[in-house]
């Protein structure tokens, strides 16, 4: 792929996410991957992936988050994504374009993902990220909503 177009023309993007909890910030990311692309792949990250990425289990088990993520009108196609290395998910379903959160760009982790795309000739392009919203404020949210009832 190299990162330039097919021969049919046609880019390929990939989003790859936990996407647990579906919200605003998710779909923010998705549309605009889909703007940029003319094919929209989304790997959706298995459990044991996120286990070992945050430390604890997703709220929602992978087959319903996969199945949530495909529903949507502008994701073209979802994939089982196994590892944190993107390398992995390129060999099983090229993309020209990895598209990620722009809370990534300039860290550590975004400079390795740019680095790794590049040796599989994909780039990586960071999309607006919404502060607003996020898996990890809505867990927060629920598990202080519970713990309350029972005090309460």
């Amino acid at each position: 792929m190299n990162g330039r177009l097919r021969p049919d023309g046609e880019v390929v993007g990939y989003v790859p996410g936990g996407f647990d909890m579906l919200h605003i910030g998710h779909l923010n990311v998705l549309r605009a991957a889909r703007e940029r692309c003319d094919r929209l792949v989304v790997g959706v990250a298995v459990d044991e992936s996120l286990v070992a990425m945050k430390g604890r289990p997703p709220v929602i088990p992978h087959h319903e988050r996969m199945e949530i993520v495909a529903s949507l009108k502008f994701v073209d196609d979802v994939v089982s994504d196994f590892s944190q290395d993107k390398r992995i998910a390129w060999h099983a379903h090229p993309f020209d374009v990895l598209f990620k959160g722009d809370d990534w760009q300039g860290t550590s982790k975004g400079d390795q993902l740019e680095t790794e795309m590049a040796e599989v000739g994909a780039r990586v392009v960071y999309l607006p990220y919404t502060a607003s919203t996020s898996s990890s404020m809505l867990r927060q949210f629920l598990t202080r909503g519970s713990a309350d009832e029972v005090v309460a």
